[in-house]
């Protein structure tokens, strides 16, 4: 376990960042479009990956690679933060942060469909647990009535959901060939160069100089991508998939206190024993996964999630 420290470390870091991304953009999405702010995230955090591959000499991606490492550029970078930026216009980010926690969920589901993999009776029974917290989460609003706004926005961000699981799925090869800078930034180059369209021309442009705003998308370039991004890759070839997505269990507690601290948000009953029931049925997913945080240092990870 000693030698795991720096990695246990490193994952608990990348929970807080991001569990404190979703208020980050709601803030944001006051001053900026959905695609502005993940375009913005993205330029700050691509610079600082450019800066370390230049630095490090790192080994670029093979032609036989590329196709894997755009669709991953495409699925991580540019569908999720389209989906997640956009669904929190119209759902508080304390709820976007607790349907985001089924990501786990999700992923045992796509394996099982459509990898063959075979699941025990306690990971579906937490399969079920959690979509049932999901529908409570989902189905009302901030008010704890329906909403087709609220409706709108949680969708949005359960399909950002699914949109992580494929792209765990597309690097899990590729962590055990590349090094996690070298990954990274490829990746997020795609994710920016296919947001441009949408996001240029900035025609608030001097908005972004502003002490708040600028403050925000730094925190979400530099700590919620750059950092967050390479320490999770990090951790997840050291510790393995089971230990990475119980630590990440911690992003929806955190994502629930920045949204209580930063915006002052509230979550009804009912969607706080849907948060509850999330969080209880990942668990049983996580714990009942074939890996643990005893596996070897070194090996293949199967696969986990971020913000």
């Amino acid at each position: 376990m000693k030698n795991k420290l720096p990695a246990v470390c490193a994952i608990l870091v990348t929970t807080m960042f991001w569990g404190g991304s979703y208020s980050s953009t709601k803030v944001l999405l006051s001053s900026l479009r959905p695609e502005q702010i993940a375009f913005c995230r993205l330029v700050i955090s691509c610079l600082i990956f450019g800066l370390l591959f230049l630095c490090t000499n790192k080994k670029r991606i093979a032609k036989k690679d590329l196709l894997r490492v755009i669709a991953g550029g495409l699925f991580g970078n540019f569908f999720y933060f389209l989906l997640e930026n956009n669904g929190l216009l119209f759902t508080t980010a304390s709820m976007g942060s607790l349907i985001i926690a089924t990501i786990p969920v999700l992923d045992a589901v796509a394996g099982a469909i459509i990898f063959k993999e075979k699941n025990s009776a306690t990971r579906w029974l937490g399969v079920l647990l959690s979509f049932f917290g999901v529908y409570l989460i989902i189905r009302t609003g901030s008010n704890g009535e329906l909403s087709l706004a609220n409706l709108k926005g949680n969708l949005l961000v359960f399909g950002a959901a699914c949109t992580w699981v494929i792209y765990t799925r597309i690097n899990e090869p590729l962590i055990t060939l590349y090094d996690n800078i070298t990954i990274n930034l490829y990746q997020v180059a795609i994710g920016m160069i296919f947001l441009s369209p949408l996001a240029l021309p900035l025609e608030k442009s001097q908005i972004i100089l502003q002490n708040t705003v600028a403050l925000n998308l730094l925190y979400l370039g530099i700590c919620c991508s750059a950092v967050a991004y390479f320490f999770y890759l990090y951790a997840l070839k050291i510790l393995g998939t089971t230990a990475v997505t119980s630590f990440l269990n911690l992003v929806p507690v955190f994502g629930v206190l920045g949204g209580a601290l930063i915006l002052q948000e509230t979550l009804t009953s009912i969607q706080l024993i849907g948060g509850i029931i999330v969080i209880c049925g990942v668990s049983l997913v996580t714990m009942a996964a074939k890996t643990s945080l005893s596996a070897p240092s070194g090996s293949t990870p199967e696969h986990s999630y971020d913000n």
